[in-house]
């Protein structure tokens, strides 16, 4: 591929690629033309579901038609509010097909959360699961210009459709918008982050070469599929090479994990650190010979962790790096097993190029430390909305806000946040997303929130509160006020009012009057 197909400066890298799809689209149906009758996903559960390339194809198609029928058009946005589920992964094809651009959402979040990422992508249609209508009863009537769609069955909705007509792969182009994937926003509002065919088909194909996927590749899918890392590792990377995928529905019980990796004779599947230490706290031992290997990223894998699982179960542990604006995954640690170097993230994949720079955007000599930068084909186009949001994007490169160092042979090593990120479980929240919410209350005069360590999820959150003069406020009014207003996930653990503190009468600030985040990790891990 050559750089004047790329619309973006930051995209732009000095590896050449071959991409042999235009589209998400045409991959899919190009697959299904090479292996109709291979199975494409499987749906374990109650109701379970197995596809053909060739079935899938064919139920992707009448959905799009269904789409088309219902008024939506090239480039509207299509809100997607399930948990994993065959709904989702139709609904995702189809809309990518007709030229849409999804924004699949948590259906964790409040309502408060999902009315604005409606509202601040413009999402013409919302396809929800029916296990969410009370969630989505009390924004509907707020939202008139939006049409909600409760989903239990695709064949509820396509049953009407002109299964004759025939989806056109042509009408989507690599440039195109294929998904904005809301993150976690400074300010408390997460940030749409705008992904293009070209990133999805991109990354997919990093990762599928890197780990040199084949049609009998089959990868287990754990994580949720309204995140990047769901999507591209287990869903989109598997797709490309002519593979299987085993989606699990809903939230699976980690005690069951062995039993499908067997079930289903899984060969790959991608987790985070915490699945790897809960796995380890639990008395299941592994029952397969079919795994082969365990991608892990989004949270710090310890070498303590790393290396008692690998010890116990007898599967390599890959370590990687990547964000949502990078799509998923841009670098990984050495395939195969006896090419791993313990504690790095790993060399950049050959979709793109990373590199260590210093506050003026200029690379760094080997082992010193800097701000992680990556540019290339997977990099997103940018953020939804205001434009200094994409400050970001800047000198050609992405900077990721996370800062670690870069070794002789080109390999990479994580250090820590510039920021005050707080990543749970793999989750990412920021500070201000509760904070927004504590400041509502009428009787706290300030707060600031925290990550803290967590043995299990990596970090859980911590919110310190000052509350006013004569206020009687206590630990679980707080907890009460908070819940419903903020994803159960972003619930605070720990709440500590400093006007009962000797130590701390003031949450710390600079002279800017900005939290000193950092000085509040310290008092905690000296006082708790």
């Amino acid at each position: 591929m050559k750089n004047n197909y790329l619309i973006q400066e930051h995209q732009k890298n000095n590896y050449q690629i071959k991409l042999d799809y235009n589209s998400v689209c045409d991959l899919l149906f190009k697959k299904a033309e090479e292996n109709p009758n291979k199975i494409f996903l499987i749906c374990p559960g109650e109701k379970h579901e197995e596809f053909t390339y060739s079935e899938f194809k064919t139920v992707v198609n009448q959905t799009s038609q269904f789409l088309i029928k219902s008024g939506l058009k090239k480039n509207d946005k299509m809100s997607l509010i399930f948990h994993n589920s065959s709904e989702f992964l139709i609904l995702y094809f189809a809309g990518l097909c007709c030229g849409l651009t999804i924004v699949p959402v948590n259906p964790e979040m409040s309502s408060r959360e999902i009315k604005y990422i409606i509202e601040d992508s413009d999402s013409k249609t919302v396809f929800y699961s029916d296990t969410l209508e009370s969630k989505i009863n009390k924004i509907r009537d707020t939202l008139s210009n939006t049409n909600f769609k409760k989903t239990k069955s695709i064949k509820d909705l396509i049953s009407l459709s002109d299964t004759r007509k025939k989806i056109e792969c042509d009408q989507v182009s690599l440039s195109d918008m294929a998904v904005i994937i809301y993150t976690s926003g400074t300010t408390g509002n997460p940030k749409g982050v705008i992904l293009s065919h070209l990133n999805l088909l991109s990354d997919a194909m990093g990762i599928s070469e890197w780990f040199q996927f084949t049609k009998d590749s089959r990868c287990l899918c754990i994580l949720p599929l309204f995140h990047n890392n769901g999507q591209i590792t287990t869903l989109l990377a598997p797709l490309y090479a002519g593979a299987s995928t085993v989606i699990i529905k809903g939230k699976i019980s980690l005690y069951a994990f062995w039993f499908l990796v067997n079930e289903y004779q899984a060969t790959w599947t991608s987790v985070m650190a915490s699945i790897l230490s809960m796995l380890l706290s639990l008395p299941n031992e592994r029952k397969d010979n079919s795994l082969t290997a365990i991608l892990c990223g989004g949270q710090i894998l310890t070498r303590s962790v790393q290396e008692q699982f690998e010890k116990r179960f007898k599967v390599p542990i890959f370590e990687g790096y990547g964000l949502t604006e990078t799509t998923s995954f841009s670098c990984i640690n050495n395939y195969p097993a006896e090419s791993i170097m313990i504690g790095s993230i790993g060399k950049s994949l050959q979709i793109n190029e990373m590199s260590i720079l210093n506050e003026n955007s200029q690379e760094v000599e080997e082992n010193i430390e800097g701000e992680i930068c990556i540019r290339g084909y997977n990099v997103a186009n940018g953020y939804l909305g205001d434009a200094k949001t994409n400050h970001a994007f800047r000198n050609g490169w992405f900077h990721s806000g996370d800062y670690g160092t870069k070794d002789k042979d080109g390999n990479f090593y994580f250090h820590g946040r510039k920021d005050s990120l707080i990543i749970k479980g793999g989750e990412n929240i920021y500070p201000a997303e509760l904070e927004n919410v504590l400041y509502n209350h009428p009787d706290i005069d300030e707060c600031a929130v925290i990550g803290i360590p967590d043995e299990l999820l990596g970090e859980d959150i911590c919110a310190f509160v000052k509350i006013k003069d004569k206020a009687q406020l206590t630990k679980n009014d707080l907890e009460k006020f908070c819940k419903n207003k903020i994803a159960s996930y972003k619930q605070p653990k720990k709440i500590i009012i400093i006007n009962n503190l000797v130590d701390l009468n003031e949450i710390p600030k600079g002279p800017t009057k900005k939290v000193l985040y950092r000085k509040l990790k310290e008092y905690y891990r000296n006082s708790f």
